[in-house]
């Protein structure tokens, strides 16, 4: 994996980060109507500057890439969700800010189901596997507030054929808050070849994560 100076020399790793510190502010922010429509200008001169720019083709080929969803660094509203493999699965800590509220200064349950669903990914990832959700089912224990470091671990707990069940659960400075349990069917090289173009089929390792 890239060190944490290589990232903030990375411009889009800098734009990734700028535009998820934005959103924070904007859902909070006091600003008069004569800022917020000058900070309008600003974001909407930038975003035709970069629309105009020839698209590139993004690979996507392991769930720790960079642009990923829910922890890519150069996402613009990833939670930015960092995980490690262990024994079982991974283990992983995030903070939620302003952005992800639900209830008053609650994470929306919504993104719980996003980590929930990603991280699952993740352990069938090191577990060897390439798999895509077929169901998933949360219980909301505690309510999981914001702007606390959160821990989410999940792990397969066993397969049945093509089936693979996975568990996980997020806590809050030790509380359990929430659980989940999914069910994953495992691709075959046909579904790998209808879903996926050529140049980006899963596989890969999380030490490659600046693909883009």
């Amino acid at each position: 994996m890239t060190s944490s100076q290589d990232s903030a020399d990375d411009p889009n790793d800098r734009l990734g980060a700028a535009t998820r510190a934005l959103a924070d502010a904007i859902v909070r922010t006091g600003a008069t109507a004569q800022q917020l429509a000058s900070a309008a200008d600003v974001i909407e001169r930038v975003a035709t500057e970069l629309a105009a720019q020839p698209p590139t083709r993004t690979v996507h080929n392991s769930p720790y890439h960079a642009l990923s969803l829910v922890g890519g660094s150069a996402h613009p509203f990833a939670p930015q969700l960092h995980t490690v493999a262990t024994a079982a699965g991974v283990h992983g800590t995030v903070v939620l800010g302003p952005s992800f509220e639900g209830g008053p200064g609650l994470v929306h349950g919504g993104v719980l189901s996003l980590l929930f669903d990603h991280a699952m990914g993740q352990a069938i990832f090191h577990a060897g596997r390439a798999a895509m959700t077929v169901s998933l089912e949360i219980t909301y224990r505690a309510p999981t507030p914001l702007l606390v470091p959160l821990t989410v671990d999940a792990r397969v707990e066993r397969t049945d054929g093509r089936k693979l069940f996975v568990s996980a659960r997020v806590s809050a400075e030790g509380r359990l808050t929430a659980e989940a349990t999914g069910v994953f069917v495992a691709l075959t090289a046909a579904n790998v070849a209808q879903i996926f173009p050529a140049d980006r089929i899963p596989g890969g390792s999380p030490d490659q994560v600046r693909q883009r």
